[in-house]
């Protein structure tokens, strides 16, 4: 989907496909705003009846006067107690049918939206994967939250309020022509000014839009930022600067919004001069007939509220439409977010994976990161890559920052795919192999150990969410995590902060060495586990990796050489090009080098 390039049935039609479990209970809305036109159309009846039949001495419509006794039917108390009770009637079914409509509609659009949204962040989790930009899963963030609800928006207030208007506008027509047919066309006739302008100012208002929700998005990215960072800014004391970053781009959107509203607002404007206009003709000709006995007053009152009524469902279209250019925005660019492609999906036919033996092998794999050159040549993070790792392997990886260490180990668990060659696991190319069973193949433990905000049991837990808990607190014994975590306020009900903020980092590093022991798998990713802790932490926490790491292929990036000291072999990653060395003794510098 091309943004602001698709027409607006397109989005229409795509969010009805979207939205496909729910067509039943769109139905039936639509039925209950089909309902409102007759009922509309019986409101000015009441008036009509107290005109004619109560003051003019005229015979009640035949329809209430089949009703009555035939002794009292032309009574003026009988006539004026039938327009009461029919005024009251339409009252009371008017507000039954608005109060039911709307609870209705209300459950129909928020149960869209939570599915969409789960959706949403489905796709979103698989896109940002292999996103490089921080910007980009912000992005995302800002369309799963915020634009979402759009599709209610779309698809419940986007063709139907449209179908119940022209419904309503077609109903009303008809019975005003059939009073009046000249005031009827008078009527229709001043409308199409108002139509032609809903038309070709409907496409600049879906540009205006989308520069609103560009600037929205990149405000809540500075948000973002600045609280992801928030320490560092205090550190330095750049909070002004920060929040004069944030104020000149939220008077950006302000003032975006602003010109986007004037625009609605000029719309609105000539919509009303339009209808204004057709109303004073209508009653200008309306008086007329009456004075030459055409029509009587009770018809005029009518053909004027009728006429009123026809103005009204094109006022709602025209301000519908003008409204849905922002939810049209959202709405596409959502659906934007699901043309997005994933960095890496299951291929057709991807065969199941039970527990893998961990035999690893890279074949000619060549990688580069987007717009940086190809896996082949000048750019490429790697090179023609080729390697042999058997199962139960220890292999340290070391090298320059910047060099391609995580590189090597996100392809191996196909966070991103090779633009050359292939990495096999027990000889089964990786893309060969259903992505959910590939990843059941890794426990990895990383410098900057992710914790959710959720109990301690929970983040143990977050592999084998099913984990009985003393399976957890087997994990957390093996990790040397049990002690600490008992003497939390709640023990391993305790609920961390975001990011595990309540814990120091040699208590988070063993949180997450708890997650790998307890999801068991055949291979062991080590991502500089040690490098931001002090040597006294170091060395507990060294103990439980090496019992983590028995039996297992393990993949360990780290520049100390504490770490390595139960590597078999080393690779070692500079200027492309992967080279396996044996194990050798080397010193912490030639390590990093």
């Amino acid at each position: 989907m091309k943004t602001g390039k698709t027409s607006i049935l397109g989005l229409y039609g795509w969010a009805l496909l979207e939205v496909r479990a729910f067509w039943p209970h769109l139905g039936v809305v639509l039925f209950l705003g089909l309902l409102a036109a007759p009922l509309a159309l019986l409101a000015p009846v009441p008036l009509k009846i107290v005109v004619d039949s109560v003051l003019g001495g005229e015979t009640l419509p035949a329809p209430l006067a089949a009703l009555m006794p035939a002794a009292v039917a032309n009574a003026p108390w009988a006539n004026l107690a039938a327009a009461l009770g029919l005024a009251a009637a339409i009252a009371i079914l008017t507000l039954i049918h608005r109060t039911g409509e709307w609870l209705f509609r209300e459950w129909v659009g928020e149960r869209m939206v939570h599915a969409f949204r789960s959706r949403l962040l489905g796709h979103g989790i698989a896109v940002a994967a292999g996103a490089t930009s921080p910007q980009a899963t912000q992005d995302l963030a800002y369309r799963i939250n915020n634009d979402a609800p759009a599709l209610q928006w779309t698809a419940l207030y986007g063709f139907i309020p449209v179908i119940v208007s022209l419904a309503s506008l077609a109903g009303t027509f008809w019975v005003t022509a059939s009073i009046n047919l000249p005031l009827a066309l008078i009527a229709l006739a001043t409308t199409a000014p108002t139509m032609a302008l809903i038309h070709l100012t409907q496409r600049r208002m879906r540009g205006k839009w989308h520069g609103v929700k560009q600037q929205e998005s990149a405000m809540q990215a500075i948000v973002q930022e600045v609280l992801g960072a928030v320490r560092l800014v205090a550190t330095y004391g750049q909070e002004a600067r920060e929040i004069g970053r944030f104020r000149g781009g939220s008077w950006s959107m302000v003032k975006a919004k602003l010109r986007t509203m004037a625009a609605e607002g000029a719309l609105g404007a000539a919509m009303t001069l339009s209808t204004a206009i057709g109303g004073m003709a209508t009653l200008y000709v309306g008086v007329v007939e009456v004075q030459s006995h055409v029509l009587t007053v009770g018809d005029l009152l009518l053909v004027i509220a009728y006429t009123v009524h026809l103005y009204e469902p094109l006022q709602a279209i025209g301000s519908h439409i003008a409204g849905q250019q922002q939810a049209i925005v959202s709405a596409e660019r959502a659906f934007a977010l699901l043309d997005e492609k994933p960095a890496v999906a299951d291929r057709t036919g991807a065969r199941p994976l039970g527990r893998a033996v961990g035999d690893v092998a890279f074949r000619a794999v060549g990688f580069a990161y987007p717009g940086r050159g190809n896996g082949g040549g000048v750019g490429a993070v790697l090179r023609n890559v080729d390697l042999e790792i058997p199962a139960g392997s220890c292999v340290g990886i070391v090298g320059p920052t910047g060099a391609g260490k995580s590189t090597l180990v996100n392809l191996l668990m196909r966070l991103a795919d090779p633009d050359q060659g292939s990495i096999l696991l027990d000889g089964i190319d990786l893309r060969d192999i259903r992505l959910a069973d590939l990843r059941r193949q890794f426990a990895v433990v990383s410098q900057d150990s992710m914790l959710l905000s959720m109990s301690v049991a929970d983040n143990i837990a977050y592999a084998r969410p099913e984990a009985p808990l003393a399976d957890v607190i087997a994990a957390a014994q093996a990790a040397n995590a049990h002690d600490f975590i008992m003497a939390l306020p709640d023990g391993y009900a305790t609920r961390l902060g975001e990011g595990g903020a309540r814990l120091s980092g040699g208590e988070r590093q063993r949180i997450a060495l708890a997650r790998a022991f307890l999801k068991d798998a055949p291979i062991l990713v080590l991502d500089e586990p040690t490098s931001a802790l002090d040597r006294d932490t170091e060395a507990a926490i060294v103990d439980s990796l090496e019992r983590l790491m028995r039996g297992r292929t393990t993949f360990i990036i780290a520049h100390r050489l504490e770490t390595l000291r139960n590597a078999d072999r080393v690779l070692r990653v500079a200027d492309g090009r992967v080279t396996m060395e044996p194990r050798l003794v080397f010193d912490e510098t030639a390590a990093a080098a």
